[in-house]
């Protein structure tokens, strides 16, 4: 096989203000692209390298993805060679939505959702009392007490809010002698079966019987609860003559009120889900009056508007979950609870979490996760951060580093990074950290292309390209390249000139 270019070749640039600009990028290495502002350092490397990066990947997908993503047009290059796949992190400020937070942008939150799921304790949201099994006969005399004189359903749900058509499942319930399922909240015939909408979440329930609950109907009663659970692993539905559901479980049950749970799910602790949000807020955390289900939190005007005086919402506290979601706790903290502490404070958390030998069977691999991205963080340094801190309020330099984090801990190999002044608004230690951080970077054979200013991140460079020499129709030109040593000796490199003689400032 033929052997992978050792540089990058970019041959004839002419996008914006770049003159026939020749240039060559060594692979693997840390190269700064430095020059004066308006030198044209960003259009090489986004609307050269990245776009054509970009370009390239979109042109490899078959026809059916390419007519859902139109590829950019082609840069004003003559040709760019020796490119590997390109991953731009710009300075910018943040437009994640409402519902996006640290948490959810560094993945952290989806593996904190396993190891509650997996370790969680329920709680009753009324009683704050463990759940624990419940029998058929308790359910029964529970019924009997809360619906004594009315008529109730006894159903068996069959799906929990999962996408998909169930055409066999409705074969099957009829087949079993079903005339109807209950689907989403309204009773359709089995057959035929309505068509549903595949890529929507359903819940399809069984009915079983309806019957008046009194003394008389008591055996009857016991009958159809304990085929409701049987049917429904466990679970059965009651639905009373206002229309409301009431679940029951045998295994999962409050001792005090009865009131029963299904299984935890990852959904439940999701605030993009109808099963986990605050219905108050419908996971935003925020008291805004006119956001419905129907939104993401992505919607220009949610975006655009400043919510910086938004007060939290006043159901669930600016914990974006609900009641049975909050109650769900892993050594006696909910996870809202966890997602409220700084990135440092999580980290100590983790590192102090001591399970008997099953939990930490079950937890090894979600929380090396965890404690992977948070050290991540820290590495760029954001341990100051609260992991619920919502993607709008951050800064354009805070969400870069995030991102860079995240790719930290994605393992990829072989790919060209190219960042936008990442040291941006950064304190000298912390400078210091992010170096750190980027040579990690290009430690795992990744090339990283970084347009910097910063003193310190251009001495630090393997390779640094410099442009100019002015701005505008003056700019556009490599007016240097090689390494720092390289571009001191360099009379035309201003950079090459500050580097060799920093300017002194009066005192």
């Amino acid at each position: 096989p033929a052997r992978a270019s050792a540089a990058i070749s970019v041959r004839g640039a002419r996008e914006h203000n770049l003159r026939e600009l020749d240039v060559d990028i060594p692979r693997g290495k840390f190269t700064v692209i430095t020059g004066v502002s308006g030198s044209g350092k960003s259009t090489l490397a986004f609307d050269i390298l990245f776009h054509e990066g970009q370009r390239r990947y979109l042109e490899s997908l078959n026809a059916f993805a390419r007519q859902f993503v139109q590829p950019a047009a082609r840069p004003d290059v003559d040709s760019v060679s020796g490119l590997p796949p390109t991953v731009a992190i710009e300075q910018r400020a943040s437009r994640g939505g409402l519902k996006s937070t640290v948490a959810t942008l560094t993945e952290i939150y989806h593996f904190m959702r396993l190891l509650y799921v997996r370790l969680g304790v329920q709680h009753c949201p009324d009683c704050e009392l463990a759940i624990a099994p419940q029998s058929p006969e308790q359910i029964s005399a529970q019924l009997l007490r809360q619906h004594r004189g009315r008529r109730v359903q006894l159903l068996a749900p069959l799906i929990a809010q999962r996408k998909g058509i169930y055409t066999d499942l409705a074969r099957w319930a009829a087949a079993r002698g079903a005339q109807q399922l209950r689907v989403d909240g309204a009773f359709v015939p089995t057959e035929p079966f309505p068509r549903l909408k595949r890529f929507v979440e359903h819940t399809i329930e069984l009915p079983l019987v309806t019957l008046a609950v009194n003394a008389r109907s008591e055996p009857e009663l016991r009958a159809a609860v304990s085929a409701a659970l049987e049917a429904g692993n466990g679970v059965a539905h009651v639905l009373d003559e206002r229309g409301r559901i009431s679940v029951h479980s045998s295994r999962r049950a409050c001792p005090r009120c009865g009131r029963g749970f299904a299984a935890p799910d990852p959904r439940l602790l999701s605030f993009n889900s109808p099963q986990g949000w605050c219905t108050g807020c419908h996971g935003t955390g925020i008291a805004l009056h006119e956001f419905n289900a129907a939104e993401t939190g992505e919607e220009a005007q949610w975006l655009d508007a400043d919510q910086g005086s938004a007060a939290p919402c006043p159901a669930c506290a600016g914990a974006r979950l609900n009641p049975v979601a909050r109650h769900l706790r892993l050594q006696g903290r909910a996870i809202s609870e966890l997602t409220a502490l700084s990135v440092a404070a999580l980290g100590r958390f983790c590192a102090d979490l001591r399970l008997d030998q099953r939990g930490a069977a079950i937890a090894l691999d979600a929380l090396a996760e965890i404690r992977g991205r948070l050290q991540f963080l820290e590495r760029v340094g954001l341990g100051y951060l609260s992991l619920d801190r919502a993607a709008p309020t951050l800064s354009g330099g805070e969400a870069q580093r995030i991102r860079l984090a995240a790719q930290l801990g994605s393992n990829l190999q072989g790919v060209c990074y190219i960042l936008d002044e990442p040291t941006i608004g950064l304190h000298p230690r912390d400078n210091t950290v992010l170096l750190g951080a980027l040579d990690a970077l290009a430690g795992a054979r990744n090339t990283l292309l970084v347009v910097e200013h910063d003193e310190d991140t251009i001495r630090h460079a393997d390779h640094i390209i410099d442009l100019g020499p002015g701005a505008g129709t003056r700019g556009g030109e490599v007016i240097g390249a090689g390494t720092a040593q390289q571009l001191r000796a360099n009379p035309r490199s201003v950079t090459g000139r500050l580097l060799a003689a920093p300017l002194r400032h009066a005192a």
